[in-house]
């Protein structure tokens, strides 16, 4: 599979034709790290980087304000995506929508003890006052902010501030200020307050959330962006530069059991160099290529600032700007990066010439989708997170940072208790929770769930069956059983290199062994041997010799090359729809594994033709089931999303329907719903003669703050499909969103006390009471098995329900579908119609760029 970063890399320095660098320019040239800059800029591409003109932005702060249709539909007006996309521009979500509370709790399953990690708190209903903080002169670092107001505030009442809203325990008056002197600038700054309102302090989450970041910092830990850590128990990783922090991640919430606090521990791992020494090592190693390569090794990756310890994702390089560009400041004055800085953090910014990064605020809640805040930053000042790709190649540094992050569940649960001891025998903390009248429990919560029975796996050859076992995995018997819809191979392609022929004839020999047992014929294919691996020599050899009757094109490649790789596929996708299977050589170069490795392509192979793997049993009849998931390239320039759509189309689910449309940069929500639901529904209609009665929509990369949004938006989309429709077609709807990226942990608790044995909660656990939501109908679902470290289940949240199906039918309907996922024998974390849906947004925002043929919609070609 090709990286991330290397399409935008690659596309950028073919279409730039970058100019090269000035001869004898380098560190050894003697012309150092400002020449270095000089030559950055000079050398970027004339408006790559265009501010707009009502966009303005702050250095480490805010700014100020700033697809096709799918063809004739059945039955249905045109001209609705215009519409529809202006409805998305002009959006407003109502913080009331009604979304559906839980009807009951489920029932089937057998009852087993869950450990959680959240802990019980208690606390004293007490009023809380509320006022907002304005500073003036305005004063943009929260770390200055606080430590002017705090000598003002400096008695036994209890008080917190976040940087702009000030919580109290005791009553100022309704409005007033304080002063105190700016120590670095000897200015005189006013601090007025204004009471907004008096809230009940269980009202208060953002306090309480606030209260319990402040307890971690009575223990001594650091705040780096919203989460806090030790940096007294850091691993050093000297070989290449990374430092991890252990810490723990705290939340407050009000869930169906009272009040929780949520704990986990986290890890942040941190470089050790500046986003700076990372351009100048580009430029030592590669100075022709300084900039593709920059943008592959920085956009798209999360930096942090070291002066407040606040991370941001690079959304691109500001080439033409440095830290002595100019912008205007709050009280409209023009002020240098340089003065900024130095004003606001007391840092002098050494390299003058270095470009800027950008990134690119996403609109909170509420705010319109175009009002976009931009956010400069001084390469200098910023320390890599994460690993880089030479890093991750390392096996023994990731061994090494895997050792230490990677905890089993007895480990995990060791640890937060850990957390509840420190709190209680700190002294400064428990008195920062007495002041609050607050208490947490000694214990993390324990809690009764249920584990769903076994599924049973239907294969080909006369209805065989095979009973998945408590792991959840079923590939032995991918193996011993043919797919329930084999696809005989008669007409296909071989292009490799003349190098590769005999690894080639390897593969098709295996391929016609292998094909015996899953019940599928392979004939020989038509082999065509290129002199070089040039990406026009693949794409000459495909062209020349496919025909229609011509049903798969193998390509042999001797290297990772995304020019190459993006070519192969586009040919086949776009213009002449044929099924592709790329395999690198590398793959093919083990004999003692070569076998395994064959079975696994001819599966995918006979996916890619229209076959059908295995299948669970799903009792719905007339339905339809959808995934949607939208996929953001982190490196693309082109500015575009992809939203993935994938529509089941007989009653298994073994047969789909699957589109992708291309969504404006960072767009989250589709605009495109109405027409890709219209398309569904008329291929379903062609195959089943009828239309569904019930449809169920998993909907994936959605938080929490946005239910609202797919409930208004996204939702209005589907009804607007079925509207126009003739005969009033009115189906059963449920709209699901599936979260697997959260913090909530389940293990199972086998014995008691100390002795009992902690252990990942097995596939098939379901939670849906105490430690859900208090409004919404929701539930846990743990679908797969970990060998090592803790499993993570996943978030299912219903934000739409007019069908008649009871939670139990909903909850095993989601377990049966992570069964379903034909590129790994066993299951996933999420319903594979959401994989499929993201796969195919990957496939066209990472490789394609453009809509696939008609005649592959019907085919899973993207796996």
């Amino acid at each position: 599979m090709i990286g991330r970063g290397g399409l935008a890399a690659k596309l950028l320095e073919n279409e730039l034709k970058l100019p090269p660098m000035p001869s004898g320019f380098g560190r050894g040239a003697g012309v150092g790290r400002a020449a270095m800059s000089r030559s950055l800029a000079m050398n970027g591409p004339p408006g790559h980087f265009i501010r707009q003109p009502n966009k303005c932005s702050i250095p480490g702060g805010t700014a100020a304000k700033g697809g096709a249709a799918m063809g004739p539909p059945l039955l249905v007006s045109t001209g609705g995506t215009a519409e529809i996309t202006t409805t998305l521009n002009k959006l407003t979500v109502s913080d009331d929508t009604e979304l559906p509370s839980r009807p009951g709790y489920a029932e089937d399953g057998v009852s087993i003890p869950i450990i959680t990690n959240f802990i019980k708190v208690k606390f004293t209903d007490t009023d809380v006052f509320q006022y907002h903080i304005t500073y003036d002169p305005p004063v943009d670092s929260k770390f200055l902010r606080h430590k002017l107001l705090e000598p003002r505030l400096a008695d036994n009442r209890a008080w917190r501030f976040d940087g702009a809203i000030l919580y109290s325990s005791a009553q100022l008056p309704s409005q007033g200020y304080f002063t105190s002197l700016k120590e670095n600038t000897g200015e005189d700054i006013t601090m007025r307050y204004t009471l907004t309102k008096t809230i009940s302090i269980e009202k208060c989450i953002p306090l309480l959330n606030i209260i319990f970041r402040t307890v971690l910092s009575k223990l001594r830990y650091t705040r780096m962006g919203r989460n806090l850590y030790d940096p007294a128990r850091s691993v050093h990783i000297p070989k290449h530069k990374l430092e991890l922090w252990p810490g723990y991640v705290t939340s407050v919430s009000q869930l169906d059991g009272g009040f929780m606090l949520q704990t986990n521990v986290s890890h942040k791992m941190l470089r050790t160099d500046t986003v700076m020494d990372m351009l100048l090592e580009i430029h030592k190693t590669q100075p022709h290529n300084l900039q593709s390569r920059a943008v592959k090794e920085i956009v798209g990756h999360v930096i942090m600032t070291r002066y407040n310890n606040q991370t941001y994702r690079v959304d691109d390089i500001v080439w033409d700007e440095t830290p002595r560009s100019c912008f205007e400041d709050r009280r409209g004055n023009k002020i240098s990066y340089i003065e900024y800085y130095r004003d606001q953090y007391s840092i002098v910014i050494k390299d003058c010439s270095q470009p800027l990064l950008l990134h690119r605020m996403k609109p909170k809640r509420g705010q319109s989708q175009q009002e976009e805040r931009l956010i400069y930053l001084i390469p200098e000042l910023c320390a890599m997170t994460g690993l880089s790709q030479s890093t991750m190649d390392d096996f023994m540094v990731r061994k090494d940072i895997v050792a230490h992050t990677r905890l089993d569940p007895r480990d995990r649960i060791k640890a937060i208790k850990g957390f509840i001891c420190n709190v209680k025998e700190s002294p400064e903390a428990t008195e920062e929770l007495r002041r609050w009248n607050l208490h947490i429990d000694d214990e993390t919560l324990h809690v009764q769930g249920r584990v769903l029975e076994s599924e049973q796996i239907i294969f080909g050859g006369g209805g065989n069956t095979h009973t998945v076992g408590e792991r959840a995995d079923f590939s032995q018997a991918t193996t011993v059983n043919a797919p329930l819809t084999p696809v005989n191979l008669d007409n296909w392609l071989l292009v490799c290199t003349q190098r590769d022929q005999n690894k080639g004839r390897d593969l098709v020999t295996v391929m016609k062994e292998g094909a015996r047992k899953l019940g599928m014929r392979v004939a020989a294919p038509v082999v065509l041997p290129l002199r070089d691996d040039r990406t026009e020599s693949f794409i000459r050899a495909i062209t020349s010799n496919h025909s229609n009757d011509v049903q798969l094109v193998v390509t042999i490649v001797p290297s990772d090359r995304d020019d190459r790789y993006n070519a192969i596929k586009q040919l086949c996708y776009i213009d002449i729809a044929i099924a592709s299977q790329v395999i690198r050589t590398r793959t093919l170069s083990q004999p003692q594994k070569l076998r395994n490795v064959v079975q696994k392509i001819m599966l995918q192979i006979n996916a890619k033709l229209g076959g059908e793997l295995w299948a669970c049993n799903i009792p719905l009849g007339n339905a339809m089931i959808v995934g949607i998931d939208t996929y953001h390239d982190p490196t693309s320039r082109a500015g575009s999303s992809f939203t993935g759509f994938v529509a089941s189309m007989n009653k298994i689910t073994t047969q789909y329907f699957s589109t992708s449309r291309e969504e404006e940069r960072g767009q989250e929500f589709s605009s495109s719903l109405q027409n890709m639901m219209t398309a569904a529904l008329q291929k379903y209609l062609e195959k089943n003669a009828k239309l569904p009665e019930r449809i169920i929509v998993f909907r994936d990369g959605v938080s929490e703050g946005q239910f609202s949004v797919v409930k208004q938006y996204e939702v209005a989309q589907f009804e607007a499909a079925f509207s126009h429709l003739e005969g009033g077609y009115k189906p059963q709807l449920v709209v699901v969103v599936v979260q697997k990226r959260i913090r909530t942990r389940m293990f199972y608790s086998e014995g008691e006390g100390n002795r009992g044995k902690v252990m990942n909660a097995p596939p098939g656990t379901v939670l849906d009471h105490t430690v859900t939501s208090d409004t919404l109908y929701d539930f846990y679902l743990v679908s797969q098995h970990v060998g090592k470290g803790t499993v993570t289940p996943s978030h299912y949240v219903v934000v739409h329900n007019t069908s008649t199906l009871k939670p139990d039918h909903i909850q095993k309907l989601s377990y049966k579908l992570t069964h379903m996922y034909w590129n790994w024998p066993g299951t996933v974390r999420v319903p594979s119609v959401c994989l499929y849906a993201h796969k195919i947004a990957y496939m066209h925002g990472q490789h394609l760029h453009r809509p696939a043929a008609p005649a592959m919609s019907d085919r899973l070609f993207y796996l």
